[in-house]
């Protein structure tokens, strides 16, 4: 079958250079066994190391490459970007004259890869890029020939960035392709409270690390503070048992910070902030309580909503 892009050239599938979460990992695997059965030389390509949210179950040997093999010259290979589309975040990284294709749902760049690259720039506000990832597979035609390695990570790829589709952000094509991929591979709940609870037992075996390794800096935001840690665990309890612990943490490094602690099971979320401005502020944005400097929210929430809730609703700015 032609490839979509109509390219001859070895192509390197690619995403940010910090991390790479689930939904980074599937995305680059998933494209990058498509083109491959299109035809394409192609590979899944990056140095950054991987975060909690890619269990030791789910990968295998060689699905993501850190070295270039002899036949790809970084130089002249063509590229396609996926979970990422920050031109700033990227160009240390990715010559971007040689990107002919993208895939986020992060959006903010539409414009500036639609002027580059035109209609192979795929920006959309979904739940999971994984989404959009499926959505070629099923474009071309092919999941039949998709390996059961790689429609995993793209189940635990929606699951995790929709927090098991209880998140605001997920659509109704992300629940459709989590449907039809699970019923391809005959998954239901265990698998996924499996997933969830190998993530948490990951995060749980070094937390400070998994804690500061996701930390956002917030700008121009007078009720959040400027730094915001978030885990997401199937059961939160072990992590509210160490709260005390982990303010001690982040005082040792700043003074202005809260965390998000997200529930899956619960379908909540637990705000940790020690100031109490912010908590005031934080209180009337989300009608919560806080005490003893935590918070608990009806409804979960992840970084980028509540982010979103408050830049957005003008009675907070």
């Amino acid at each position: 079958m032609t490839n979509k892009f109509q390219i001859s050239n070895p192509v390197l599938v690619t995403a940010g250079t910090t991390y790479l979460d689930i939904d980074a990992y599937a995305c680059m695997v998933g494209m990058a066994e498509l083109l491959r059965l299109q035809g394409v030389n192609a590979i899944a390509y990056s140095s950054a190391p991987c975060n909690y949210s890619v269990c030791k179950t789910l990968i295998e040997e060689g699905q993501i490459l850190m070295e270039l093999p002899s036949d790809f010259d970084g130089e002249t290979a063509k590229y396609i970007i996926v979970d990422v589309s920050d031109p700033e975040f990227l160009k240390g990284s990715v010559p971007l004259m040689q990107v002919i294709g993208i895939f986020d749902h992060h959006v903010g760049f539409e414009e500036y890869w639609t002027n580059l690259i035109g209609e192979n720039s795929c920006i959309e506000f979904v739940g999971a890029a994984a989404t959009l990832i499926y959505r070629e597979w099923k474009k071309a035609g092919m999941l039949d020939k998709m390996t059961s390695s790689t429609a995993k990570l793209l189940i635990a790829a929606i699951l995790d960035n929709t927090l098991n589709l209880t998140s605001s952000v997920t659509t109704q094509e992300d629940k459709d392709s989590f449907y039809d991929l699970c019923k391809r591979e005959h998954i239901g709940k265990d698998w996924c409270v499996a997933y969830f609870s190998e993530v948490q037992t990951s995060i749980e075996s070094d937390l400070k690390n998994a804690l500061f390794g996701d930390i956002k800096n917030i700008r121009d935001n007078s009720v959040l503070p400027s730094r915001m840690g978030q885990v997401a665990v199937w059961n939160v309890d072990s992590i509210l048992n160490r709260v005390e612990e982990i303010c001690l943490w982040f005082n040792n490094v700043d003074d202005s910070w809260m965390l998000n602690i997200i529930d899956i099971q619960h379908n909540c979320n637990y705000f940790v902030c020690n100031n109490t401005e912010h908590q005031r502020k934080i209180e009337q944005a989300f009608d919560v309580q806080f005490e003893a400097g935590i918070a608990k929210t009806p409804v979960s929430y992840l970084r980028k909503e509540i982010i979103k809730k408050i830049v957005f609703d003008s009675n907070f700015n």
